[in-house]
């Protein structure tokens, strides 16, 4: 797989809950009781298309998502998600 395969950075509007300027990073990166916070707000208040560009790019580059909330999914539901995908391929 060739760079030019994996997904590109995710369009960020600035209406996402974790640019919001109050937002709170370790909602997406702290302990796991933070995570499901940041979890809960990205699947409520997150743009659909903002969410499908930032699981493609977190699924994409593993390593550089690592433990963090992207998408509204945790670094296990990616793997799944991953291994579910290998699978079809």
């Amino acid at each position: 797989m060739t760079t030019t395969d994996l997904a590109p950075w995710p369009q960020l509007t600035g209406n996402e809950p974790c640019r919001a300027s109050d937002a709170d990073p370790e909602d997406w990166t702290g302990t796991l009781k933070q995570r499901a916070k940041g979890k809960e707000e990205c699947l409520a208040n997150c743009p659909a298309t903002t969410r499908k560009q930032c699981l493609a790019w977190a699924l994409d580059h593993p390593t550089k998502a690592g433990s963090g909330i992207w998408a509204g999914t945790t670094y296990t539901d990616r793997r799944r998600l991953r291994e579910l995908r290998a699978a079809t391929d």
